[in-house]
């Protein structure tokens, strides 16, 4: 793979949290290898057998297994965690398909007042607020949607409910199946979470407040506060 170009700019120095095949990572991580301004530094998965692990390999991106140990508790694993991520200097957290819930205390540290959000982001396979949590491609199959989607949002102390970057949809084709509705959303997995990156190097976005709610959105194209 060819070396990208040099920046005088520091590079934001990100790690991608993955717990499965690491589809969504393997995506990321070519991103990262692509455009200036911008290191995946590790990938960290909580799963020893993590398909994501290969996919790191063929990047030359190290690979940290944090899983938790028997009898630890969650604030244990969460230190490991920012043990490891305090070691290599990260300062923003991709998830991909990662299957913990992060705690309110692990997200402060990576807090931004500048910003205004956690420097941590998830996407999410439906259409938030539709859908939260598990299984939500099956979910939105069985309730027979006619448009679907998938959501790229920071991640806050709630469930799915951080203030949304990106939302991307697509029409159900009555007659397909299962998988095919579910690959026709990552694909849009994988075009807004790389959009987003090239926002996040350009520095070409805000979180504003929603008139009238106590909720936030994410205004891409406008340039955050300096």
């Amino acid at each position: 793979m060819a070396n990208k170009p040099a920046s005088n700019n520091p590079a934001i120095r990100a790690a991608v949290f993955a717990s499965g095949n690491g589809t969504n990572a393997e995506n990321i991580l070519r991103h990262c290898k692509e455009m200036t301004g911008i290191d995946a530094l590790l990938v960290l998965t909580d799963q020893p057998y993590a398909g994501v692990i290969d996919r790191a390999k063929k990047f030359g991106t190290p690979c940290e297994v944090v899983a938790r140990q028997k009898g630890a508790s969650k604030e244990e694993h969460e230190k490991a965690i920012l043990d490891t991520l305090a070691l290599n200097g990260v300062e923003w957290i991709f998830l991909a398909g990662y299957m913990r819930i992060l705690s309110p205390d692990f997200l402060r540290k990576f807090y931004d007042e500048k910003l205004g959000v956690n420097r941590v982001v998830n996407i999410h396979p439906s259409l938030l607020p539709a859908f939260p949590g598990m299984d939500s491609y099956l979910q939105a199959y069985n309730a027979g949607v006619k448009v679907a989607g998938v959501t790229l949002h920071f991640v806050d102390e709630t469930v799915d409910g951080g203030p949304i970057i990106l939302q991307r949809t697509f029409e159900r084709d009555e007659n397909e199946e299962f998988d095919a509705f579910r690959a026709r959303g990552m694909q849009l997995e994988y075009d807004i979470y790389a959009e987003f990156l090239r926002h996040l190097i350009a520095g070409s976005w805000s979180v504003e407040n929603i008139r009238g709610t106590d909720r936030r959105i994410v205004c891409l194209g406008k340039k955050k506060a300096s």
